[in-house]
């Protein structure tokens, strides 16, 4: 599943990767103005493995 998930739908796609035995990546950051510098990290991130989640930090913890 692809786009912002609720934590249920979160829940719901970590079970079925690990019920498929994908490997799950998970990074975070801040992305207040995305550039190319984000964009290599994601694809560096999203190839180490089968799935990727990324949580977007919120302004109070930049």
């Amino acid at each position: 599943e692809r786009g912002v998930l609720g934590i249920e739908q979160l829940l719901l796609a970590v079970a079925d990767a690990r019920a498929h035995n994908e490997k799950i990546v998970f990074t975070n950051g801040c992305f207040d103005i995305l550039h190319a510098g984000h964009v290599t990290y994601l694809e560096q991130a999203r190839a180490q493995g089968d799935r990727l989640i990324v949580a977007v930090n919120d302004d109070a913890s930049v």
